[in-house]
């Protein structure tokens, strides 16, 4: 138990940044880029729809409220006629170690995230995030950040017209499979004999450069090439020895193709898409799909298969069903499973969870979550607690 629940707080430690919920997507009828400064569902700083489009979504209104007072002046997150705009996203959790039953409950912040975008001619923008709670240290002055993890991003993006694709370079997470906004769901990592580890870290980023084509409003296809200094941090064993996810200093090239389709008016919303990650003997490869009923429900899946050559396979399944009870309030249940294949291991890993949980919109851009989730590894029985995330974001 005490290795379960080391990692397990490990994992909630680490920063867990807010992406273009693909959830709300399918209830809204809004592709991620739709909402958010960077192309291909890359998250983090939120252009003027997607500030637009829960600056009000709250059980407690800004308007005729006893902290009313808090909004005043609030009618925009563009400034200096529309050339700088900003945005943050500040979490802290709240839980119990798997390590004991006795464990005690604790509170520690997750992410304090400041974004900014430059709009300094149509054609061009600047953006860039910067997390601080990165630089955190354990208490015996560690760095806690997942290998490949990193503070913040900076990128260029280019789209000279609506006919032509959009060009990002710089320093920024390439577009794989889907952007979920929770770091400890399955699709991008592997299962230990107790848990799960990232392939991909939270805010993982690379020096490199995207293409985008979303001048069809049902298609988003991106191509990039990029480096691989942070992929090499990650260590994968094949049983016997650790050895680095990618070797040598080749490129890491990057496919992703989504389809986004309506039907019944605009009241059905779907999507449904695949992904490649290539370096050497690396590749990740990412098939998904949603399908949702506006403002009522959203179906997610998600199946991705990594494989390094000769030390270790992984095939993970997720799936999730979010209910609208009404337009602040969001219930879901999860379900995931992944077996990993270790190349000198005589049996698999697997590990399987449940999640249950609401996320509450309290106020304007205040978001409570809490969740009850459930684990099965090898361990006889199961493992389970109580989680809560409160998310305050602009």
């Amino acid at each position: 138990m005490t290795k379960v629940g080391s990692l397990f707080v490990f994992l909630f430690v680490v920063s867990a940044p807010l992406y273009a919920i693909p959830q709300f997507a399918l209830l809204t009828g809004n592709r991620c880029s739709n909402c958010h400064v960077a192309t291909g569902g890359g998250g983090g700083m939120r252009n003027d729809l997607g500030w637009y489009s829960f600056n009000d979504v709250s059980i407690i209104p800004r308007n005729g409220s006893l902290l009313g007072w808090m909004y005043a002046g609030d009618n925009s997150n563009k400034h200096f006629d529309d050339v700088f705009s900003w945005g943050m996203d500040f979490r802290v959790q709240n839980t119990r170690s798997f390590s004991s039953p006795d464990a005690p409950r604790v509170t520690f912040p997750m992410q304090s995230t400041v974004y900014a975008s430059l709009k300094p001619i149509k054609a061009l923008t600047i953006e860039g995030g910067f997390n601080i709670s990165s630089l955190r240290k354990s208490p015996q002055g560690e760095s806690v950040r997942f290998p490949g993890q990193r503070a913040g991003h900076i990128s260029l993006i280019s789209k000279l017209d609506e006919d032509v694709p959009t060009l990002r370079i710089g320093f920024f997470r390439p577009s794989v499979g889907i952007r979920y906004d929770d770091h400890t769901m399955y699709p991008m990592s592997y299962s230990t004999v107790a848990s799960r580890i990232n392939y991909l870290a939270p805010n993982w980023a690379e020096f490199g450069s995207e293409i985008t084509w979303e001048k069809e409003k049902w298609l988003t296809a991106q191509i990039g090439l990029f480096g691989s200094e942070g992929l090499q941090q990650v260590q994968l064993t094949d049983g016997n020895t650790y050895k680095s996810m990618i070797t040598g200093n080749s490129p890491t090239i990057t496919a992703r193709a989504v389809l986004w389709k309506k039907f019944s008016d605009d009241a059905v919303n779907t999507y449904v898409g695949g992904s490649a990650l290539l370096n050497g003997d690396f590749s990740m490869v990412s098939g998904f799909a949603g399908f949702g009923i506006a403002d009522a429900i959203s179906l997610m899946l998600d199946v991705t298969h990594v494989n390094k050559a000769n030390v270790q396979q992984s095939t993970n399944f997720m799936t999730e069903l979010m209910y609208q009870l009404y337009t602040p309030v969001y219930v879901y249940a999860r379900y995931e499973t992944g077996t990993t294949k270790q190349h000198f291991s005589l049996s698999d890993n697997v590990t399987s969870s449940a999640v249950f949980g609401s996320q509450i919109f309290l106020l304007p851009y205040v978001e409570l979550r809490p969740e009850y989730r459930i684990f099965d590894t090898y361990l006889p029985g199961y493992i389970s607690r109580w989680n809560f995330q409160l998310h305050i974001f602009y």
